[in-house]
């Protein structure tokens, strides 16, 4: 278990840093960007870190209904990883909301 602890904070650090340097290179707003910081978030709700994947997943949203519009699929998956998110975090109504909007729009 510690080894494995070792390896999911060392993924934690590359993923930091890929998105940091993505962000440096291409801009806040490039997909590229935002993909490495949408996996980061991934990635740290995995191991537990619910409040800064929360605050990621809602950066990507928001740069997401700015740039791409609301029922953009990307925008649509990112507000379905936010709404995974919530669920962990107890916000069930919050989450069960977010699940609905999406799969509404993709519907549609």
């Amino acid at each position: 278990i510690e080894q494995l602890s070792a390896f999911a904070a060392e993924s934690i650090q590359i993923h930091e840093q890929l998105a940091l340097t993505r962000e440096r290179a291409l801009g806040e707003n490039h997909p590229n960007t935002l993909a490495s910081i949408n996996n980061l978030a991934a990635l740290l709700q995995d191991q537990g870190e619910l409040k800064k994947a929360r605050a990621l997943h809602e950066r990507v949203l928001t740069t997401y209904r700015r740039t791409l519009g609301e029922d953009h699929p990307k925008t649509l998956t990112s507000l379905n990883n936010l709404a995974a998110v919530l669920q962990d975090q107890g916000e069930l109504e919050t989450a069960r909301t977010f699940y609905a909007h999406v799969l509404y729009a993709r519907e549609r």
